[in-house]
């Protein structure tokens, strides 16, 4: 059972934001340790974007509601937002290539 319900709390949307801000933490570090030269300043800001907070939520909520244990909801969110990040960062690289 998920430790959120619909529609939360203040308590819930309180630790909802905690939960995603760690992931977005834990992610931007991960990248920077991989790939040191990757800012970490910059990741985070892009990681902190109100679409990417909301995408993130949504992506670690879901995985919650199909039976992931919290820590494995985390990973799969943590996981999309660097597939995500590194799609747009590839689109962006062959937009600049061509111009």
């Amino acid at each position: 059972m998920s430790k959120y319900s619909a529609p939360l709390t203040a308590a819930q949307a309180e630790e909802l934001g905690d939960d995603v801000g760690r992931i977005v933490a834990f992610t931007a570090r991960a990248l920077n340790r991989e790939f040191p030269n990757l800012s970490l300043e910059s990741l985070a800001e892009a990681f902190t974007r109100p679409l990417v907070l909301e995408s993130t939520a949504l992506r670690y909520l879901a995985a919650l509601e199909n039976g992931a244990t919290p820590g494995d909801a985390a990973g799969q969110a943590g996981a999309a937002l660097i597939e995500t990040w590194a799609d747009a960062r590839l689109r962006a690289a062959e937009i600049t290539a061509t111009t």
